[in-house]
């Protein structure tokens, strides 16, 4: 498995950005906004949330690269699976 190492505060940044876009620009009433701010300061920098985000975040990004490598190999003909062959 790829492994991608986003520091805390790159996450931290990431979600902010990602929060701001939707409040802004997704056209959701203001209980909605009040809910995602609340759901974006829970999870502010040094918090054990953003914590656990983060790592979630590397993982599902990690997976999604091994995933896009395994279709462009089998895609270019070299992939060749060892799931369940035993050496």
């Amino acid at each position: 498995m790829a492994f991608v190492t986003l520091e805390t505060d790159d996450a931290n940044g990431l979600v902010n950005l990602l929060v701001s876009q939707i409040i802004d620009n997704a056209g959701i009433g203001p209980d909605g906004k009040a809910k995602l701010r609340k759901w974006r300061t829970e999870r502010s920098s040094g918090t054990a949330e953003m914590a656990d985000l983060t790592l979630a975040l590397n993982e599902e990004l990690g997976q999604e690269i091994d995933e896009r490598a395994r279709k462009l190999i089998k895609r270019k003909g070299r992939y060749v699976s060892t799931a369940g062959k035993r050496g």
